[in-house]
């Protein structure tokens, strides 16, 4: 098993790369989507992969997740309901100032009213704080994940990722090339990306094969992975072009079907890179895997107001060299500002410290 600072390590890579994607998966038709408003060239792919390619983040985000929380001590009723009342809170208040920059300066809504206020925070789930609404249901099911965390073995690990792969990838993609459509499978609950994934996470970082596998072996991964998302692409262009709706493509429809091995194979490769080097550093006071939670909610209010560094660099690189110049600004901007209101105390309540034990021994 690595030691707490390959740990740290890993979870500090896995972070930065899973909160960049979704921060850049949100820069929609202004970043990662532009490709949609324009006429199909030799570029259209390779875009449309990236795009696939950012719904990874929160998968990666809540393997994180599970790797940090399934191994600490268990949180007492009256912590864990607290813990659960701040996270709401925080979605609340930044949805709100969200709201307000939609009315204010987006112009995206017309007024200010309450009740468009209550809509914004009701439709959190499918804008940009849907993954801090995965990480709500993670706590909620907290206790519940503990026990299998506590109790599972290999074989079981094994049997969640078969049974994953079945449900969550190949079924739905058999079942709309078959054109049985009409037949709705509910996947248990244990193998939903919430669960899963924060139990894979948990698995991984708990796991001493990471040293023994060899360049063949990922190479191996990585071939499956260019496989998933080849599969996942071409799925989503037949949809398209068989309904004639291109507008489906910006929906990315089963790009969360396969995205097990892709993940997998992210995270070894992180942790095969970690375990291989000689020399870590200790981390910092204000690091990223302790403050990511927080960079997250705050590029929720950030990205909008900076879209301006995409619209002056697009004439001279691009729209995307633009849009990712944009999410690198605003993730340190948002970086900045946190550690900023960290010396506040009430509202440091709002930004729980999710991935990251200050207390661990760092050796």
């Amino acid at each position: 098993m690595m030691t707490e600072k390959q740990f740290y390590h890993v979870q500090r890579a896995v972070l930065i790369l899973a909160v960049g994607l979704i921060v850049f998966g949100y820069t929609g038709p202004n970043g990662v989507f532009n490709f949609l408003e324009q006429a199909p060239d030799i570029f259209f792919y390779p875009q449309l992969i990236i795009a696939t390619v950012t719904t990874a983040g929160s998968s990666l985000l809540m393997m994180a997740l599970g790797a940090q929380q399934l191994r600490q001590p268990r949180y007492t009723f009256a912590r864990l309901i607290r813990l659960i009342l701040f996270i709401v809170g925080g979605v609340t208040l930044f949805s709100f100032v969200f709201y307000v920059e939609e009315v204010f300066l987006t112009k995206v809504v017309i007024r200010f009213s309450f009740s468009g206020y209550l809509a914004t925070l009701a439709e959190a789930p499918d804008s940009f704080y849907y993954v801090i609404y995965e990480t709500l249901g993670f706590f909620v099911t907290l206790p519940l994940l503990r026990i299998l965390a506590a109790h599972v073995r290999t074989m079981d690990i094994k049997y969640l990722f078969w049974i994953q792969l079945v449900f969550i990838g190949l079924i739905p993609i058999l079942l709309y090339y078959t054109g049985v459509t009409t037949i709705s499978i509910t996947p248990p609950i244990a193998i939903t990306n919430g669960c899963y994934f924060t139990l894979m996470g948990f698995w991984l970082s708990q796991r001493d094969f990471i040293r023994r596998i060899t360049r063949e072996q990922l190479l191996v991964a990585w071939l499956l992975t260019f496989c998933c998302y080849a599969v996942m692409i071409s799925t989503i262009m037949y949809q398209a072009n068989f309904d004639r709706d291109y507008d489906l493509i910006g929906n990315l429809p089963f790009s969360q079907t396969l995205q097990a091995i892709p993940c997998l194979t992210v995270w070894v490769t992180i942790a095969t890179k970690v375990l291989n080097r000689t020399k870590l550093k200790a981390p910092r006071k204000n690091n990223f895997v302790k403050m990511s939670y927080a960079v997250l909610l705050m590029t929720g209010v950030v990205l909008s107001p900076l879209q301006f560094i995409s619209q002056g660099l697009r004439p001279f690189i691009g729209i995307w060299w633009s849009g990712l110049v944009w999410v690198l600004c605003t993730l340190i901007l948002s970086y900045v500002i946190v550690i900023g209101l960290q010396y506040v105390p009430w509202f440091q309540k709002f930004f729980p410290n999710l991935f990251y034990n200050p207390t661990i021994n760092k050796g």
